[in-house]
């Protein structure tokens, strides 16, 4: 009997993670699995824009799952970011593109490489697997790859990633993937009819930094005067928020796809002191201009945890 795998991606989600998570379960599948992916929240625009557009259904939304369920763990590591019962589950697979926080009772089936999406591992699991790649979650996997890379913009693209994404194009058939991106990039940032509570969750995680509680938020935009429209509004839900979760560090960091550059949303004193002195950088009218830091994960992230490491 083939052993059921729940898939799923981490709180917040974006492209990357709901894309590989969807094509990873059929990875299992075919590796004689029954697995089966679910969603732990609400889709972004820019995901709704790219499913309705490659008629995939989005998965169910779960919250929580009986104990010792087998489960697969996409995009993510870290527990904060999880599933709320993580610690009564059963990891199986791990397939991820992050810094390791990550602990079990048991051995894991894990896959972790310096690139610059997840889908870009997924990719090369069904390659090195000689599995058939359909041409829609080969369409699923780019999307994935050029979000997360924001179209090759980002630091944490690899020569590898740009290698991966012209293979996948051979099997997605885009006729302008580029072209694709930036109706991707578009769709994101038509943030009109969204409420202030939903605009700064739209891609937040939470890191344990040497016991400091931190909350970094990155809103990819091609239209970053938005937010900054509303950022009064922003500031009152940073603050409610912060006292509501014990939080001792939180950020927004509002990215232009289109120029490259991050002007971030700084709540207080306590939050200007740090970015003052981890980016060099002035606070005015709580904004601070982090210049071309366009990845949390590897031009944000690191400097904080050395920051919070030595205090």
């Amino acid at each position: 009997m083939a052993i059921d795998i729940k898939v799923f991606w981490h709180k917040s989600p974006d492209t990357d993670c709901i894309c590989s998570a969807i094509v990873f379960a059929d990875y299992l599948n075919q590796k004689w699995y029954n697995a089966t992916a679910y969603k732990l929240w609400n889709l972004n625009k820019e995901t709704e824009f790219l499913l309705n557009k490659l008629w995939v259904e989005a998965p169910e939304t779960i919250e929580t799952l009986e104990e010792w369920s087998r489960i697969a763990l996409v995009d993510h590591n870290e527990s904060s970011q999880s599933i709320d019962n993580l610690d009564k589950l059963d990891v199986e697979f791990l397939v991820d593109h992050h810094k390791i926080d990550f602990s079990t009772k048991a051995p894991v089936n894990i896959r972790m490489e310096k690139l610059c999406s997840t889908a870009s591992i997924v990719y090369k699991m069904y390659k090195e697997a000689w599995l058939e790649l359909s041409q829609t979650n080969a369409k699923l996997l780019l999307s994935a790859l050029l979000s997360d890379s924001l179209l090759f913009k980002s630091a944490t693209t690899t020569k590898e990633d740009t290698i991966l994404a012209e293979e996948l194009n051979k099997i997605a058939e885009f006729v302008d993937y580029k072209e694709h991106a930036i109706e991707m990039f578009n769709a994101k940032s038509d943030l009109w009819d969204i409420s202030i509570e939903e605009l700064i969750k739209y891609d937040y995680k939470e890191f344990d930094l040497n016991w400091t509680k931190c909350w970094v938020w990155t809103l990819e935009t091609t239209n970053p005067d938005y937010a900054l429209w509303r950022k009064e509004e922003i500031l009152e839900w940073m603050k409610e928020i912060k006292e509501k979760d014990w939080l001792d560090f939180i950020l927004l960091s509002i990215v232009d796809i289109i120029d490259e550059k991050n002007i971030s949303i700084v709540l207080d004193w306590f939050e200007s002191e740090v970015i003052s002195e981890v980016f060099n950088t002035k606070v005015i009218d709580n904004e601070a201009d982090l210049k071309h830091r366009l990845s949390r994960k590897k031009q944000i992230i690191p400097d904080l945890t050395e920051y919070f490491n030595k205090k």
